[in-house]
């Protein structure tokens, strides 16, 4: 009973929410703009935070004349249906990672590139860099998105009962993975035994040994407790975790200029505040690693180009199916703004 009286809730309210959706046409409340943000994430996460921040930002400065309504935890629907919702125009605004965005727009894919960030700060100039982030916009409105930015939760790092202090490290250990052929090759490319979980397997494989290793930013990690049933915790930094800020590009065009600054404005500024505290969560949640006793294995940079060099052929895979020109222009940009 309880589960068919959320079921009809969780309509009810999508159901408000589609009547106000359209934040192209001026609302009937005191509000020009009503603009719903449809979210399969908790309160908690980076990605709440994120549009929690626009939402703050968009209706001071509007005046009144916009409001955000926000629906987190699949209120609106599981990943695949906030997604079309956007794309149709149902939802306003959505956010996700760049893997589950692959599937409407295939470009995002170019961040499975293995070991391509040497570090966070490189990783974060490459978000901003005006000419890759102009060209996903390219792909992304072939599906009526809008890309308005992206930040980040740090790399995912690999955890394991097995200490791991090279490439060749890897060879033999079963590790978890998500169910994406780049990931999967990559392991194996690393002479590791890729296994495809579902994520909330993941504690019992590891509690159970059937599993030795998995991979997750640091924020999982901690979550679900991963670290307490494994002995270490492997910086790989193998890929970045990129949370995407998402627009459907239809109400964005029809916007008059100076609202489309004021959303640009916003929608940066709230993608800044979220890199600093996703700083102040990696750091919190490495101290919570250490202090329980599990010990955390810096790779020396040259074995994770080393890693990176063994898995050449998932870049190969990554340019055959989405193109050289997007692969092309991020590792340019990595390039042009490494550190010194």
């Amino acid at each position: 009973m309880k589960r068919i009286i959320k079921s009809i809730a969780a309509m009810c309210v999508a159901a408000l929410a589609l009547t106000g959706c359209k934040g192209n046409t001026p609302a009937e409340d005191s509000s020009a703009y009503t603009w719903n943000v449809a979210m399969n994430v908790s309160e908690s996460t980076l990605n709440y935070k994120m549009m929690e921040k626009f939402k703050e930002l968009i209706e001071e400065r509007s005046n009144g004349q916009v409001q955000v309504n926000l629906y987190a935890n699949g209120l609106l629907g599981n990943d695949t249906e906030q997604m079309q919702g956007l794309i149709e125009g149902s939802y306003d605004f959505s956010t996700t990672i760049t893997s589950g965005l692959t599937s409407f727009v295939p470009a995002y894919g170019v961040f499975d590139c293995p070991n391509a960030f040497p570090d966070l700060d490189t990783l974060r100039a490459v978000l901003d860099d005006e000419k890759f982030v102009e060209l996903l916009n390219q792909y992304s409105e072939t599906a009526n998105i809008k890309l308005m930015g992206m930040t980040d939760a740090g790399f995912r790092e690999t955890t394991s009962n097995v200490p791991v202090t090279t490439a060749d490290g890897f060879k033999g250990i079963k590790i978890r993975v998500i169910q994406n052929p780049y990931h999967i090759a990559y392991w194996q490319d690393l002479g590791a035994n890729a296994l495809a979980m579902d994520f909330s397997e993941v504690y019992v494989g590891l509690q159970q040994k059937t599993i030795d290793a998995q991979e997750n930013p640091y924020m999982n990690i901690v979550a679900n407790k991963f670290y307490e049933t494994q002995d270490y915790v492997i910086e790989t930094n193998h890929l970045a975790h990129v949370i995407v800020f998402l627009m459907n590009n239809q109400l964005y065009e029809s916007l008059p200029e100076d609202m489309q600054e004021l959303v640009d404005q916003c929608a940066y500024e709230a993608v800044l505040y979220t890199r600093g505290l996703a700083d102040e969560s990696i750091a919190s949640d490495k101290k919570i690693i250490v202090d329980s006793g599990t010990e955390i294995i810096e790779l020396p940079v040259e074995e994770r180009e080393k890693m990176k060099d063994m898995a050449s052929d998932v870049y190969d895979k990554i340019r055959a199916d989405i193109g050289d020109e997007l692969v092309d222009t991020m590792l340019g940009s990595i390039e042009a703004n490494k550190a010194e």
